[in-house]
């Protein structure tokens, strides 16, 4: 079908087109790490392939515009997800918020950060060996959310 025929279908007003990470053309950008950018962040990772095993990674972000957040990331067993409720056990990665944005847009690395001291871990560290794979898999679905985040 041609653009003038959506344009008549939808009474002369051009078609509207997704934007990346699900926003409609024109969205206001997302507040990093607000309610409804860990919705969508969720949605985005609905579909990825879970681990076998529960792992969860949790996420503390300090000194925020908007004061301290956490969220978690769960690899499994039944989905993966991104949820803003806290969850105990596994890994506690704990960080302040320019760390979090340069993690986040890709400037920095969750390991030079951490090797930097940037980053501190708690709970079991362990339980991220072998899991490269599907981190990194996390990473590259959530790229399209990066472009409609607002990080300030």
């Amino acid at each position: 079908m041609s653009g003038a025929g959506n344009q008549e279908e939808n009474g002369g007003q051009a078609p509207e087109t997704p934007a990346a990470g699900g926003a409609e053309a024109g969205d206001a950008p997302l507040r990093y790490l607000s309610p409804a950018w860990i919705e969508r962040a969720d949605t985005l990772l609905n579909d990825l392939q879970p681990l076998d095993e529960a792992v969860v990674v949790s996420m503390v972000v300090t000194g925020g515009p908007d004061g301290d957040r956490s969220y978690q990331l769960v690899l499994g067993p039944d989905r993966v997800a991104m949820a803003a409720d806290r969850i105990d056990g596994g890994v506690e990665m704990t960080m302040t918020w320019d760390v979090a944005v340069s993690i986040a847009n890709g400037e920095a690395s969750a390991q030079r950060a951490f090797l930097d001291g940037r980053l501190q871990l708690g709970g079991d560290p362990a339980v991220l060996l072998g899991h490269q794979k599907a981190l990194a898999a996390i990473d590259d679905r959530l790229q399209p959310l990066r472009e409609v985040t607002d990080y300030g």
